[in-house]
């Protein structure tokens, strides 16, 4: 879904991958908004303990990106930006993602999350496996295993962010990914 820019000189919007500095994508966000450019940062609500309540929070689904739709010409304006570490890029040049990714990534997050089944046979998932999320905001994402952790937590690398962010999910809300890349 990372679509190389060829040519710096065409005018067409893409998706920009921005990696923002720690804690400040909500404030690049508007930033970015002023500057008229189309900045989307996907956001999930988590259940946070603090010393006397539970409280539900907005938190950044990938923590330190987020997304602008902006036309290659803008993105020595997105690096200027304050907040904006930078534009994640592969081969030197900006990393763009595809429209479908987003279009199916704001679907996942609007959809309303479903229990997971109950799983009826162990399933162990090694390193370098190739699996897709089958629950929960990131359904249909596909990833690879980078690493397992304690129980039946695996940590997945996805690729279409360009940097590899990783995420926690359970083993029991992903299945093997049988059909290559």
């Amino acid at each position: 879904m990372i679509q190389r820019v060829d040519t710096p000189e065409v005018q067409t919007d893409h998706w920009f991958v921005i990696w923002a500095e720690s804690r400040a994508e909500k404030k690049v966000e508007k930033r970015m908004a002023a500057l008229g450019l189309t900045p989307w940062l996907p956001i999930v609500k988590e259940r946070h303990r603090w010393s006397d309540r539970w409280r539900e929070v907005e938190c950044p689904l990938f923590p330190g990106y987020l997304f602008a739709k902006a036309t290659n010409a803008d993105w020595h304006q997105i690096l200027r930006t304050q907040g904006v570490l930078t534009v994640v890029k592969e081969g030197g040049r900006p990393a763009l993602l595809a429209d479908s990714f987003v279009t199916a990534l704001r679907d996942a997050i609007g959809r309303e999350g479903a229990a997971p089944e109950a799983v009826t046979e162990r399933v162990d998932y090694a390193a370098g496996d190739e699996v897709i999320v089958q629950e929960g905001v990131l359904r249909g994402v596909r990833g690879i295993v980078r690493e397992r952790r304690s129980g039946r937590q695996l940590v997945i690398w996805v690729a279409e962010i360009g940097r590899g962010v990783g995420f926690t999910i359970g083993s029991a809300l992903v299945t093997r990914a049988l059909a290559a890349w």
